[in-house]
C-alpha cells in the first residue's frame, strides 16, 4: 500500500511537472500576439468550447445559443491579443482580450428589492383588534389597521420600482462590460490532455479552423500589411445622456420626443420608449417609470 501510495504521489508531480512546464511553453509563445478569430466569439467567460475527444470538436447548438444569450464580444475578423494561455486537467484555456466577461471578479449579480416591514404601530394595532370586543372600537380599529396596512403597501411598491430600475441598469451596464470583455477558446479532452497537444504547435494545429495565426504580431506592433483594420472606436454620446437621468431630465436637452411604444409589467411597472431627432442624430431612449434605463444614437 505505501509504494502504491507513493507511486501515485509521484506520477500525480510527474504530471503537475509536465502541466506547468507546458503552460509556461504555451505562455511563451502566444501571450501578447494579435490572432485572427474566424467566427464570432460569445461574450462571457464560458467562451467557445472545443471537444477534442468527440468527432465534431464545436457543438454549433451550444455555440449558438451562448451568442444568442450574452452577444457578440469578437467579430469575425477581428484581431484580438492572447492575453492568457491557462493548462488544466483536461484542458486548455486560450484566452483573447481578457478571457471573457464573468469571472469570479465580475460583477453579475442583480439589485433585490428590500422588504419593507410591518411597523411596530401596525403589530400593535393587529393586537388592539384580536383584544378588543366592543364593535364600534374594533370597526375604528380595523380602519386604521387598513390605512396602515395601505401605507405599507405603497412604500413595498415605491422599494419594488427602484430596485427593478436599479436593476435594468446595471443588466444594461453588465452587457455593456461583456462586449468589451472579450471571450476565450477552451480546448478540452476527455481525461486528461494527450503530451503530443502540448505544444505550441499543435495548439495552433487544433485552433486552425477557427483561429488565424499568419501574420500574427507583437500587440505593441503596428498592424502587419494583411490584417484586417481595427475596429473603429464606438462614436462618443454627442448629448451627454445616462441611465438613471429623468425624462425631464433628458427632454430639457432633447426637447420633447416622439413616443413609440408603452406597456405595463405585471408588477404594474410603466415603461415606454421615445425617440428623439437632433440636427446630425436619431436617439432611441426606453425609460422605466420615467427613469432612463437604455439608450441608442445613430446618425440620421
Amino acid at each position: 500500500m505505501r509504494k502504491l501510495g507513493l507511486a501515485i504521489v509521484l506520477a500525480t508531480l510527474f504530471a503537475f511537472s509536465i502541466s506547468a512546464g507546458a503552460q509556461a511553453a504555451l505562455q511563451n509563445a502566444f501571450l501578447g500576439k494579435e490572432v485572427e478569430v474566424k467566427i464570432d466569439m460569445p461574450a462571457t467567460q464560458q467562451g467557445v468550447d472545443l471537444n477534442f475527444s468527440s468527432g465534431q470538436p464545436l457543438d454549433w447548438r451550444q455555440y449558438s445559443q451562448r451568442i444568442k444569450q450574452f452577444g457578440i464580444a469578437l467579430r469575425k475578423g477581428d484581431t484580438p491579443t492572447v492575453t492568457a494561455v491557462v493548462v488544466k486537467k483536461d484542458r486548455i484555456e486560450f484566452q483573447l482580450d481578457g478571457g471573457g466577461y464573468g469571472t469570479f471578479w465580475d460583477d453579475t449579480s442583480g439589485v433585490s428589492a428590500r422588504t419593507i416591514g410591518k411597523s411596530n404601530y401596525e403589530r400593535q394595532l393587529e393586537n388592539d383588534l384580536n383584544r378588543e370586543t366592543d364593535p364600534r372600537r374594533r370597526d375604528q380599529l380595523r380602519r386604521e389597521l387598513d390605512r396602515e396596512r395601505g401605507r405599507r403597501e405603497r412604500e413595498q411598491w415605491a422599494e419594488n420600482s427602484r430596485a427593478a430600475i436599479a436593476n435594468q441598469i446595471k443588466q444594461q451596464e453588465i452587457a455593456g462590460k461583456r462586449l468589451q470583455g472579450g471571450s476565450r477558446f477552451n480546448l478540452r479532452w476527455s481525461g486528461r490532455i494527450p503530451e503530443a497537444d502540448l505544444t505550441p504547435e499543435a495548439v495552433m494545429q487544433r485552433l486552425a479552423p477557427w483561429v488565424g495565426f499568419a501574420g500574427t504580431r507583437d500587440s505593441q506592433n503596428v498592424f502587419a500589411p494583411n490584417a484586417p483594420a481595427p475596429r473603429a472606436p464606438a462614436a462618443d454620446n454627442p448629448v451627454q445622456l445616462q441611465r438613471g437621468m429623468k425624462k425631464s431630465a433628458v427632454e430639457a436637452i432633447l426637447g420633447k420626443g416622439q413616443m413609440l411604444t408603452q406597456n405595463t409589467s405585471g408588477d404594474g411597472l410603466r415603461s415606454s420608449e421615445y425617440r428623439y431627432a437632433t440636427q446630425d442624430n436619431l436617439i432611441d431612449v426606453t425609460y422605466v417609470e420615467d427613469v432612463l434605463v437604455r439608450y441608442s444614437i445613430s446618425s440620421r
